[in-house]
């Protein structure tokens, strides 16, 4: 089965990327935290995908490509088309079908916890048999009600039209328009996102506490 992973990623800019973290902990240390949050994924992506595998960086912005061609040779990069977020995803998605894969997993590259081993466990799901006249689908939710993953195989379906994106009915209304159109949904483990700044929070007392835990 051809797989298909494309991950959806800017540059760790201040003011560009985590912009409602930065509005609570400030841009340079918003942006240092996605650094740190992307790089770690992009670099076991890049050193642990299958062969089988192919990897996508779809970045936000045409003047994003340069810098992460030049860091991630092994990738795939190229822009995400102009337009609402549901659009991009949409013919991120086409655009894998119509090269031939036969499995696409969409991902973003901020969320704490995700990592190559979920990844897998996504396409794992996409070769699962679903019955006739359903196609197999994976979605990751996340702890605010969103996703930080969504898998189709081909040919895929439109799951991201009338999408009120950025808000808590995300996931819900996927899944509705999933089941509708004849995709069976799995589900991977739900992730907490790092948007706000209990998010932060949280997650910086987890890597304090894992620091300081002694070696037994």
């Amino acid at each position: 089965m051809r797989q298909h992973l494309i991950i959806y990623a800017k540059r760790p800019l201040p003011g560009y990327a985590k912009t409602r973290l930065g509005a609570a902990i400030g841009p340079e240390q918003a942006a240092g935290v996605y650094a740190r949050l992307l790089y770690g994924y992009l670099h076991e992506i890049a050193t642990a995908h299958p062969p089988e595998m192919t990897v996508e960086l779809a970045v936000a912005s045409p003047a994003d490509t340069v810098a992460f061609a030049h860091a991630f040779p092994e990738l795939m990069v190229r822009p995400q088309i102009e337009g609402a977020l549901g659009d991009r995803m949409h013919a991120s998605f086409q655009q894998a079908f119509g090269e031939g894969a036969e499995a696409v997993v969409l991902t973003g590259s901020d969320m704490p916890g995700l990592d190559a081993t979920v990844v897998c466990a996504a396409f794992a799901e996409l070769r699962r048999s679903v019955g006739p006249n359903r196609l197999p689908g994976v979605i990751g939710p996340a702890a605010d009600g969103g996703y930080y993953l969504i898998g189709m195989r081909a040919p895929g379906a439109d799951l991201f039209e009338g999408i009120a994106w950025s808000t808590d009915t995300v996931r819900r209304r996927t899944e509705e328009l999933a089941d509708a159109r004849g995709v069976s949904l799995a589900r991977l483990p739900q992730l907490a996102d790092m948007d706000v700044i209990d998010d932060y929070k949280a997650w910086r007392d987890r890597r304090q506490t894992a620091l300081s835990r002694p070696e037994t």
